[in-house]
């Protein structure tokens, strides 16, 4: 089987479905096997806003792949997914929303072997008001693309595979706890380039923090 670069499926499947259904953002993700999102392609999302909700709101948000594994729809709206989490984390969650001017969200789920291995999450203003039924129906649909997408997925899930050398290098520098300054020595940057590398590699592999990272990628 070929394997299709993931750049080109995650732009052909954004494309598909905001197409089909009028959204002002989107983000197509892959979701590891401890069910953290990763390697994110944002479509009408600035940088501001995904950095916010990775570094303030994740955790509040209702259709993180750890809370819709248990469930059997591939298509979760926001109001579904809410009902299932306690109400001040929505409360949180909607905070984040709301400061950019999001009123509703949909996510929509690829499996592998029962387990959740792509997603897209579509998000709608206030001037285009909820989904509608209709349009749920319209991307129940079309999810069967996005699961046509996980046949041509990469088999490997050595999640070290994503990253480049470098990458590789810091990541492992980092699971034996070294600091800042520790990893300038080793590379032979600055402290200024160090931070750059860091966050660059957090937004790639989708985490926020240091522990973050090494779950994902050795636990």
């Amino acid at each position: 089987m070929n394997v299709i670069p993931t750049q080109d499926i995650a732009r052909h499947c954004l494309h598909a479905f905001t197409q089909l259904v009028p959204v002002s953002r989107a983000a197509f993700y892959c979701v590891d096997r401890h069910l953290q999102a990763h390697d994110f392609s944002l479509h009408g999302m600035s940088g501001e806003m995904h950095r916010d909700y990775l570094d303030h709101y994740r955790q509040f948000d209702p259709l993180q792949p750890r809370h819709c594994v248990s469930s059997d729809l591939a298509v979760i709206p926001l109001g579904l997914a809410m009902a299932r989490q306690p109400q001040r984390d929505n409360q949180r969650y909607r905070d984040f929303l709301g400061r950019y001017g999001v009123m509703d969200v949909v996510e929509v789920f690829a499996h592998r072997n029962g387990q959740p291995q792509v997603a897209i999450s579509l998000l709608r203003t206030a001037e285009q008001g909820a989904f509608t039924s209709q349009q749920l129906n319209q991307l129940s649909a079309l999810q069967t693309l996005l699961q046509m997408a996980v046949a041509h997925w990469p088999a490997d899930e050595d999640a070290l595979s994503r990253l480049t050398p470098k990458e590789r290098q810091i990541a492992l520098l980092l699971r034996q706890g070294v600091s800042n300054k520790q990893l300038a020595r080793e590379l032979g940057v600055g402290l200024p380039t160090i931070k750059t590398h860091l966050i660059h590699l957090f937004r790639k592999v989708g985490v926020s923090s240091r522990t973050e990272l090494v779950g994902a990628l050795f636990l």
